[in-house]
C-alpha cells in the first residue's frame, strides 16, 4: 500500500475531481483525525498532526494506492473550536457543506474524543444526525481509547451508543481507536478496504 499527499482545498471551488472513491475523516478540533489518518497509511507524518486546535483550515487530500485501485483520504477541517469567530464558523460551513455533497464520497468517519462520548456535545450530534441522512456511509470512530482501559473504554462505547439511540440515531457500529496503542486501527483499515 502506497500513500501520499495529493492537494488541499481552502474553498468549495477548489475542490478537485480525483476520481476515485473518497473516506472523509470529520471531528471536533483536536480529536485526533491527523493522527489516524497517519495510523491508517502507515505514513507517521503524512499528514501534519497539530496539538493546537484549529489547525487544519482545509480539506487536506490523500491517496492510497493499492493493487485494485486508489482510495482518497479526505481530512477536514475541525470543528468547535470556541476561538475561531463567525467568520471562520461560517468559511467551515460552506467548505464542508460542499465536500460533502460530492458524489465520489463513500464513507465519513465521524471522529469524537473518547472523553466527549458521554455525553456527546449537541454540536456532535446535530452534525452527526446531518451525516446520517446523507448519502454516504458513517461510522463513528471514538479515538484516545488508551486514556481508558479497555473495559472502561468498552463502558464509554455503550453509553455513546446509548446516546446516539435515545435521539432516534441507529449506526451499524462505533469503532474504538488509540494510535498510541495502535487499538483498533488494524481493523479499521481492513474495513475500510484499506488493507490488512
Amino acid at each position: 500500500m502506497q500513500s501520499s499527499y495529493i492537494t488541499s482545498a481552502q474553498r468549495a471551488h477548489q475542490l478537485p475531481d480525483l476520481g476515485a472513491p473518497e473516506i472523509a475523516m470529520v471531528g471536533r478540533s483536536n480529536c485526533g483525525k491527523s493522527s489516524l489518518l497517519n495510523a491508517l497509511t502507515g505514513r507517521r507524518n503524512l499528514a501534519r498532526a497539530s496539538s493546537t486546535p484549529g489547525r487544519t483550515q482545509m480539506v487536506n487530500f490523500f491517496a492510497i494506492d493499492r493493487p485494485d485501485g486508489r482510495i482518497i483520504l479526505a481530512d477536514l477541517p475541525g470543528y468547535g473550536f470556541s476561538a475561531s469567530g463567525r467568520e471562520a464558523r461560517r468559511h467551515w460551513q460552506e467548505l464542508v457543506s460542499a465536500y460533502l455533497k460530492r458524489p465520489t464520497l463513500k464513507q465519513v468517519l465521524f471522529l469524537i474524543d473518547i472523553r466527549r462520548a458521554d455525553p456527546p456535545g449537541d454540536e456532535d450530534l446535530e452534525l452527526l444526525n446531518s451525516l446520517a441522512a446523507g448519502r454516504a456511509a458513517v461510522l463513528p470512530v471514538l479515538t484516545k481509547a488508551d486514556k481508558y482501559s479497555a473495559s472502561a473504554a468498552k463502558v464509554q462505547m455503550r453509553k455513546f451508543i446509548d446516546h446516539l439511540e435515545a435521539i432516534g440515531l441507529a449506526v451499524p457500529g462505533v469503532a474504538v481507536t488509540s494510535v498510541l496503542k495502535q487499538t483498533g486501527i488494524a481493523d479499521l483499515r481492513r474495513d475500510l478496504g484499506l488493507g490488512d
